[in-house]
């Protein structure tokens, strides 16, 4: 008889080794689902991206091109580079929610599950990814109107204290930043809030996962910082290659020695295309760790400020056999 791995609990109160020892163990126990349907999914999405994110370099080497030869460019290029840039940020948006939908939608059935993810079927994922999707498009158009009348209030702050003292103005500043850098962390628990519980609304989420996120700002910071270190190590490795190919053919671009021919053939291109796919699945991969991680630090904060995982045992005290 095969022994099974004791199922990871998202709602505990953990040690920061406890934290990544989870964090790893799930990838661990469950790599062969999300690597198939990582490759299923994100895979068509990366070659998507890897496109605009493509044009719009080029579009950028055609800019400073044009700037270090004390040019200056047309309304047309202006407007084909203003579009590509926003055509490759909302290729990136959308291809980031895809992956957390996915992600997410698998987190749910691991936990309700009585076989986790194994022998996962995309009939069953489907209508979990589509819940996520649409809890993701509200969650970010909501977050993006609170970011835009934030923005709004500081700029009319900014303009008052410009008409009393410059130097307020300085001031105001640096403590956005201070602002910035201080709710940035907790607002990383507003997701696995707002896609794990299904009776939370979308501004009760953004509320509920800062509060948790204040609580335990040190932990999500500690956890954050490992993570990022591993994944910024990842993102090198697999961006490499694209970067390397872009940087030479922006400085023979820059440096009128388009005709050297190889540069700027169809094969070259072909070539820093495929880079760039390997670069969005590189990104791709650290999102996947860090969303793993951060819904472990909200399992964690949960449990510990709101006490999720004692209710949650208490529910299912029923389901033991008697002594």
């Amino acid at each position: 008889m095969q022994l099974q791995t004791p199922k990871i609990e998202i709602y505990r109160t953990r040690t920061f080794t406890d934290k990544l020892g989870d964090t790893f163990n799930f990838l661990r126990e469950n790599w062969r689902t999300v690597l198939k349907y990582f490759i299923y999914i994100m895979l068509p999405v990366s070659m998507v991206m890897a496109f605009f994110a493509n044009h719009f370099w080029n579009g950028y080497i055609s800019l400073i091109t044009t700037i270090s030869s004390a040019g200056s460019m047309d309304n047309e290029e202006l407007i084909t580079f203003g579009l590509s840039s926003l055509a490759t940020l909302i290729v990136g948006i959308i291809s980031y929610v895809i992956l957390a939908a996915m992600l997410f939608a698998m987190i749910r059935l691991y936990t309700v599950r009585q076989d986790r993810l194994a022998n996962l079927s995309f009939d069953e994922l489907k209508p979990e990814i589509w819940f996520c999707i649409k809890r993701c498009v509200i969650m970010t158009l909501v977050g993006t109107v609170i970011a835009i009348a934030l923005l709004v209030v500081f700029a009319l702050v900014m303009v008052l204290l410009f008409s009393l003292n410059e130097m307020l103005v300085l001031l105001g500043v640096i403590l956005l930043y201070a602002l910035m850098l201080a709710i940035m962390l907790p607002l990383t628990m507003v997701p696995p809030v707002y896609l794990l519980e299904d009776n939370v609304g979308v501004f009760e989420a953004y509320v509920k996962g800062i509060r948790l996120g204040f609580a335990t700002w040190g932990g999500i910071f500690a956890i954050t910082f490992v993570i990022g270190f591993i994944t910024g190590v990842i993102q090198s490795f697999t961006m490499m290659p694209w970067y390397i190919l872009s940087m030479v053919k922006m400085v023979v671009t820059v440096s009128d020695k388009q005709d050297g021919g190889f540069f700027n053939s169809f094969l070259y291109d072909s070539i820093q295309y495929i880079t760039c796919i390997l670069t969005c699945l590189g990104y791709y991969v650290s999102c996947i760790l860090t969303i793993v991680a951060t819904t472990i630090q909200y399992g964690h904060a949960s449990d510990k400020i709101d006490g999720v995982g004692v209710a949650k045992n208490i529910e299912r005290f029923d389901e033991f056999d008697n002594f």
